[in-house]
């Protein structure tokens, strides 16, 4: 059999199957359409049965707007318990916070009244349940490279400028003492500008 044959074929079908009457689905009465469990209808489905009256169609219309209300109501709903779990979570978070900070402070205090291993960097107190931590404070500093870069070169230490237009600020820091937010190179005492010296305070933590 040719391919024209077999596509002519092909055609004829299609064309008898479009002529072909369409299924008709049998009427469905208002006490069978109540009975209809619409809980158990998947997204999409079609009915067996097709609506032919007004009571059905109506009904129909009526159930929809039931079903969109009952939804609006449980959402509804939803949201507000939603809202009471996000309230509670949320006054739950506040006790936490508050209690631990009222807790960790009277632990502060305590700590004070104790001798504990002091190293370089930090101060601790051991107990069973966990360790006082006390991390001194440190002085850092914030670098202008705009007024540093020149200010070192101006002053015999562009050795200490990167190619980068940036103070090799590893070594830099070496050589300098601070007087508040001023910094200085200890030998000489000269001012260094671009470089502004703040303190850290000291920081309590609990760890468990």
């Amino acid at each position: 059999m040719s391919d024209k044959t077999t596509a002519s074929i092909a055609a004829e079908q299609q064309t008898a199957a479009a002529e072909a009457p369409a299924e008709v689905l049998p009427a469905v009465t208002l006490d069978e359409l109540e009975q209809v469990d619409l809980g158990t209808v998947e997204r999409g489905e079609r009915a067996p049965f097709r609506i032919t009256d007004d009571r059905c169609a109506d009904w129909a219309i009526r159930k929809i707007a039931e079903e969109r209300s009952e939804y609006n109501r449980l959402k509804e709903l939803a949201d507000q318990q939603k809202a009471a779990i996000e309230e509670k979570v949320e006054a739950a978070r506040r006790r936490m916070e508050n209690g631990t900070a009222f807790l960790t402070s009277c632990l502060a205090d305590f700590f004070n009244t104790v001798p504990h291993k002091t190293t370089k960097t930090t101060e601790k107190y051991r107990l069973l349940s966990g360790t006082l931590t006390l991390k001194k404070g440190t002085v850092k500093a914030e670098v202008d490279d705009s007024k540093l870069v020149p200010w070192l070169r101006e002053n015999g230490y562009g050795d200490l400028v990167k190619v980068e237009e940036s103070a090799k600020w590893g070594e830099l820091k070496k050589l300098l003492a601070y007087t508040g937010e001023i910094a200085t190179i200890q030998s000489t005492g000269e001012i260094v500008e671009g470089v502004t010296a703040y303190e850290t305070p000291a920081t309590f933590t609990v760890d468990i």
